[in-house]
């Protein structure tokens, strides 16, 4: 099994990429092979809906000439995309809002037959982190996830939350249990 994360934190050594890099190892230790993509480094620039893409029926075929090209390879590689990004306002960071959104260029609509999306055994998640209730804060990138998973008939497996406490350390004993679990759901699924 291949994972890809996809980081969508903007800032160096985040609690979000520490938790994202302890399910990294987790899924590393069960056996899968794990990329991992921070969307700091990367131009990813926001979809325009300028509809070129869903013409081009053998790739994923969208105008705009930045570093998702390269992502979106990766994407069609692997089996398990796991987006990340701590949440300060209900919502992914805009990176990697940007990279969902661009997401709609792997669905086609070719003239004269069925819509159909290039991705077909990819099964998604999602990992955030927050200052406040993770219930709570993250149930609207839950949610937008889950309904992309949905448009794209894709599985989705649910999320990592955890708490940001202020003080740097996210790998608290509890959520390095409640990381290790989820891996392995993770894995389950494949």
């Amino acid at each position: 099994m291949k994972a890809l994360i996809i980081h969508g934190n903007t800032r160096n050594q985040s609690n979000t990429e520490k938790l994202a890099k302890l399910f990294a190892e987790e899924l590393s230790t069960k056996g899968a092979d794990v990329v991992q993509i921070s969307l700091k480094s990367k131009d990813v620039r926001t979809c325009i809906g300028c509809d070129v893409c869903h013409s081009v029926l053998d790739s994923f075929g969208c105008a705009k000439n930045d570093d998702m090209q390269e992502i979106a390879k990766e994407i069609l590689a692997s089996d398990l995309i796991v987006f990340t990004s701590p949440i300060y306002t209900w919502m992914p960071t805009p990176p990697q809002k940007a990279v969902m959104d661009r997401f709609f260029a792997f669905t086609k609509y070719p003239k004269n037959a069925e819509m159909f999306n290039m991705l077909s055994k990819q099964k998604l998640a999602m990992i955030a982190t927050s200052g406040d209730d993770t219930e709570e804060a993250c149930d609207l990138f839950d949610e937008s996830v889950r309904r992309m998973a949905k448009f794209a008939k894709l599985e989705y497996l649910g999320y990592l939350a955890a708490k940001d406490n202020g003080d740097g350390n996210i790998a608290r004993p509890e959520v390095v249990e409640e990381t290790r679990t989820f891996a392995e759901t993770c894995i389950e699924a494949f």
